[in-house]
């Protein structure tokens, strides 16, 4: 019945006696060397906010979380590379590393907190929990360990807290190669709206700058060794005030370019914690290209500055977004229309000179999360609308070879045109400027297939000259649950492990002599042009009985505990957890 269910839902957007719009020709241009952006399928990664990680990972070793792992073994699955894993949030800002602190992982420390901002502590036992989780799922983790810089309500810590060094060279210590970089300081352009420089007027750059350079200094001596010298770090983290050309210009790059690895920022598009315009854009906002080609442009004069700088350099990475701050909006963020355009945002920063950016996600019951965990043990596991997103790029930024650039193929004029319905983009080999996929959108709420019409030489005139299609798609953009992705699931699945879909099945094309792909609203389509991503099933396990939940329980998994990944690149899932050291 439940398949039968699904396959009524999906109906409508197959049938072909729906009203079929004109064909649009796909144009396809090469790009210019200089311009190439190169990324990888491990682009869209993943950013947990610290306070409730216990209910996505497991409260302790001994009950590892079976179906977060199935989830992170399913986005594995698709990368060639590693998957991106950010701890961080408010919360690991405003925490406080007790070494000696086993259980709970995670301790609230302040009971009357604001709900956007929940101090917690924690031991060496969140580490343990982190290294077991990337040595099952093979992750890397870009972990937040910045509590020293403020408690919620009090001064900020002073840059000189000893806290910080002895956070971090315990993580570097346990974490070892999974630690990626550390993000020093965490939206420092809020410092002074936010009161967390109460004996500043204005908290300005060279404030900042100054801060930073005693942190990090702190950072030459600890437990881990001298950090400083990995050239790991991250910053600024800026999300709303400053703006980055500028902060680069005044000292920031001179004075740290040598230790950065990456320059961070966190953006979102709108308000969402209040105040007069907060939740002022509407779905169809989301839903319209032009508007995620501006968004991306945001700080493009200071991404511009980074990435005409020699190499080696810096890599430009958002650190956090999603579609509203303080936990997105219901009815919206947690639907395929958000998931289209999560698609169509993260396609359009890796064209705007980005090499990656981390979808947020937070305690149960926020809209815009992933997935979500249950608060008990015997709870199961609800699949958030965003992950399918997370599935869908990994694919299509998956290469033959090694790393990909993407192009805007600018259709129906969408990248000006805010009545535009179609969008599209060409992703193309690194190495070689083959093009190996194309991704075609069609955002119209109505059911209407708009077909698009692919070139004679599209496969670059190979024997292979089949192109195969894959669908994400959903009834309508306000479907939070009946979603697919390549033939696949997690409809009414309790344990993160995808099953086979009755809706939108892949479709297989001569284009020989050139194609048409149709594509049903509202819906994306991987197109991949000459070869076949094939995601094949292997199993892993924790080890354990946990379901995550506050006590760690078993409910959820399958008979066997198993997880499904792609055989041969498990390897592959080696997450990055984002290590924020908050200034």
């Amino acid at each position: 019945m439940a398949i039968l269910t699904l396959l009524c839902s999906f109906l409508p957007l197959f049938l072909q006696v729906q009203s079929v719009f004109g064909s649009t020709s796909v144009q396809i241009s090469s790009i210019p060397s200089a311009d190439k952006n190169v990324v990888d399928a491990s682009f869209l990664g993943i950013s947990f906010e610290l306070s409730y990680l216990g209910l996505y990972f497991g409260n302790d070793t001994s009950s590892m979380a079976q179906p977060m792992a199935n989830y992170l073994s399913a986005l594995g699955a698709r990368v060639n590379d590693t998957i991106r894993l950010r701890i961080g949030g408010n919360s690991m800002d405003d925490c406080t590393y007790v070494p000696s602190q086993n259980s709970p992982l995670l301790q609230f420390t302040n009971p009357q907190a604001n709900v956007n901002d929940q101090p917690v502590s924690f031991g060496l036992e969140l580490f343990d929990v982190l290294n077991q989780m990337a040595e099952v799922v093979n992750a890397k983790y870009l972990l937040g360990t910045a509590c020293a810089t403020y408690l919620a309500g009090l001064s900020l810590r002073d840059p000189n807290s000893t806290n910080v060094p002895l956070l971090a060279g315990a993580a570097q210590q346990t974490l070892g190669r999974a630690v990626d970089a550390f993000l020093l300081g965490n939206e420092p352009d809020l410092y002074t709206s936010h009161g967390q420089r109460p004996n500043l007027a204005n908290y300005t750059v060279q404030d900042y700058i100054a801060d930073y350079s005693e942190a990090s200094n702190l950072l030459k001596n600890t437990s881990g060794g001298d950090i400083v010298s990995l050239s790991e770090f991250g910053g600024p983290s800026i999300c709303c005030q400053w703006d980055l050309a500028t902060l680069l210009q005044q000292g920031y790059l001179s004075s740290f370019e040598g230790i950065l690895k990456y320059i961070t920022m966190q953006h979102y598009p709108q308000n969402n914690c209040g105040g007069e315009d907060s939740g002022k854009y509407k779905l169809d906002y989301y839903l319209t290209h032009a508007n995620a080609v501006s968004l991306a442009a945001w700080q493009n004069h200071g991404v511009s500055i980074v990435n005409a700088l020699p190499s080696p350099r810096p890599e430009v990475v958002m650190s956090e977004f999603n579609t509203a701050s303080c936990g997105g909006i219901p009815g919206l963020s947690d639907t395929f229309g958000a998931a289209l355009w999560i698609v169509d945002y993260a396609l359009q920063l890796a064209t705007a000179g980005y090499t990656a950016a981390y979808l947020h996600t937070r305690e149960p019951g926020i809209s815009y999360n992933i997935v979500q965990p249950p608060y008990t043990a015997n709870g199961t596991w609800d699949t958030g609308a965003p992950y399918y997103a997370l599935l869908t790029v990994a694919e299509a930024l998956r290469s033959p070879g090694n790393g990909s650039y993407v192009q805007d193929l600018n259709i129906d004029d969408s990248v000006t045109n805010t009545s535009a319905t179609s969008a599209g983009y060409a992703v193309f080999d690194a190495e070689s400027s083959a093009l190996h996929t194309l991704v075609i959108f069609n955002f119209a709420n109505d059911s209407s297939i708009e077909s698009f019409d692919l070139p004679a030489n599209i496969t670059g005139g190979g024997k292979n000259t089949t192109v195969t299609v894959k669908y994400l798609a959903a009834p309508n953009v306000n479907e939070k649950t009946t979603i697919t992705w390549g033939g696949e699931t997690l409809a009414g699945v309790g344990n993160g492990i995808l099953i086979p879909s009755s809706g939108a099945p892949n479709v297989q094309l001569d284009c020989a002599q050139g194609c048409t792909v149709n594509v049903t609203g509202p819906s994306a389509a991987v197109v991949f042009v000459g070869w076949v991503d094939t995601v094949t099933n292997d199993t892993v396990n924790v080890n354990s009985t946990g379901n995550g939940g506050s006590d760690g329980g078993n409910g959820g998994q399958d008979s066997n505990g198993s997880i499904r990944t792609t055989s041969g690149v498990l390897t592959a899932v080696t997450g990055l957890l984002l290590v924020c050291l908050w200034l």
